[in-house]
């Protein structure tokens, strides 16, 4: 189930091979002699030219008409749609990104970041050396995880690109979408990595060619485990609702935490960049969602890391998401800065509803099956 991360090796950058503009799937572009036994077969069978007597009908143009298309095209055509309205206003040392939809006059802000200071990073080099005491333990989770975050996430809940292949598009959408959006705040903050603060730091792998803050993998890794465990409990409850207290809940955001942490591990982020990218990915996830089924309000947060201290644990910044508190009041829970307003909600998108309808139907089999043999 390999699938690129956003940092993996440039791979946010490097575009899918094979898949470029109109150039088709790799499996089908064929070769040379393929090519020259077509051309020989179709002279020997051909015959003379027939004229139509029927003219077949143009598809109907329809969000099903997705079903038609080949699963590259499906995804790219799908992640122009997740990224419509999307926008970013970037300042000295903050950006925003921002959503607006047909209707509105003004965007929405989902979420300001603000970076941290030099002094907060050189801070957090003592948690990068430290953790470096863990790189040959964790060394094959590193760099499974430098190209496949969704095997990981299967663990927790079935999934299958052929068997659960709905499930599957729609999170490798969920990871495809949200990457340009983290390489676009990362280029807006523009973080040093650890190597550049201190020559000791020697990473395990290749330092990616772009900026620190936010984690890409982290970023990802909470974006689809939030966006994963909306489809479970729709199927289990009816509802989208968030249970601190699910173990399937649990097990996702601990997933995700160990994948974030190894970049750390590795020597390639920061603590701080993980907490950035955690509240990234839940914030854009939660938009997603409103963007797949219409469910959910758009909350405004803000990520300010400006004296952040200590180290990274997803259990000190997930209240803020599953509290649903409206106020306007810095929070800075176990010392993580990150703020919450009241917001509004996101227009859904039809065709982006097709294929989340089709990943619960999924998930209704496969939950349903489990549950019959119990």
């Amino acid at each position: 189930m390999a699938r690129m991360s956003g940092e993996s090796g440039e791979s946010g950058e490097s575009g899918e091979s094979g898949e470029s503009g109109e150039s088709g799937e790799a499996g089908r572009s064929g070769s040379f002699t393929a090519a020259r036994a077509l051309v020989s077969s179709r002279e020997g069978v051909v015959g003379m030219w027939q004229a139509l007597t029927a003219t077949p009908v143009n598809y109907k143009a329809e969000p099903a008409a997705l079903d038609r298309w080949s699963t590259p095209v499906r995804l790219r055509t799908l992640t122009a749609e997740l990224l419509s309205g999307i926008y970013y206003d970037g300042a000295k040392e903050s950006v925003s990104v921002e959503y607006r939809d047909r209707t509105a006059v003004h965007p929405h802000t989902l979420i300001h970041m603000i970076r941290p200071t030099e002094a907060d990073f050189v801070n957090q080099l003592v948690y990068v050396n430290n953790y470096a005491a863990l790189r040959m333990e964790r060394s094959g989770e590193i760099m499974t995880e430098a190209t496949d975050i969704l095997s990981f996430l299967g663990s927790i809940g079935f999934l299958h690109p052929d068997r659960t292949r709905r499930t599957f598009e729609l999170l490798t959408l969920v990871l495809r979408a949200i990457g340009p959006i983290e390489m676009r705040v990362k280029h807006a903050l523009a973080c040093r990595r650890p190597v550049e603060y201190s020559p000791q730091i020697q990473p395990m792998i290749p330092t990616p060619g772009h900026g620190s803050l936010p984690s890409g993998h982290a970023t990802e890794s909470f974006a689809a485990a939030f966006v994963f465990y909306a489809l479970i409990t729709k199927v289990k409850t009816g509802r989208f609702e968030v249970n601190p207290a699910d173990q399937t809940f649990i097990q996702l955001m601990r997933i995700a935490e160990r994948i974030a942490i190894n970049r750390t591990v590795a020597g390639v982020h920061f603590p701080v960049d993980s907490v950035a990218g955690m509240t990234l990915g839940l914030t854009i996830a939660e938009f997603f969602i409103a963007r797949f089924c219409g469910g959910g309000r758009l909350r405004t947060r803000t990520f300010d890391g400006r004296g952040f201290e200590g180290d990274f644990r997803y259990d000190d910044i997930i209240p803020i998401f599953v509290e649903k508190r409206r106020d306007t009041g810095r929070r800075n829970e176990g010392g993580r800065n990150v703020v919450e307003d009241a917001g509004s909600r996101a227009q859904q998108s039809p065709e982006l509803n097709y294929l989340w309808s089709q990943a619960i139907t999924e998930c209704e089999l496969m939950i349903g099956s489990v549950e019959t043999t119990r």
